[in-house]
């Protein structure tokens, strides 16, 4: 499965990467044959005033679904990268479950 990691005012850092591809493919990895794309973006939305404001969405293309994304805010990017990545998993079932009626 391949996973694009873009920081938006936040750079990448190896571990940070390292972090989401180990979760990402945790969550959805028993679904990498209907998966055609990840992209994971995340922000700091209040730069140095700290708070509740690490944000990270997890953007994917389901073959024949179309794309979806879901999002994840906390104090702590891993912790949002965390979350975001159980809620795609849970996303990511639940569009399947559906298409298949």
């Amino acid at each position: 499965m391949n996973i694009q990691i873009r920081g938006i005012g936040i750079p990448p850092t190896a571990a940070l990467a390292a972090h989401i591809e180990r979760r990402l493919a945790f969550s959805l990895s028993r679904f990498s044959a209907q998966i055609e794309r990840v992209v994971v973006r995340f922000s700091d939305l209040n730069g140095p005033r700290g708070g509740s404001d690490k944000v990270c969405r997890v953007g994917f293309t389901l073959r024949g679904l179309g794309p979806e994304s879901v999002e994840a805010r906390d104090a702590d990017l891993y912790f949002a990268v965390d979350q975001a990545a159980v809620k795609a998993g849970r996303r990511v079932a639940r569009m399947l479950e559906q298409a298949r009626g």
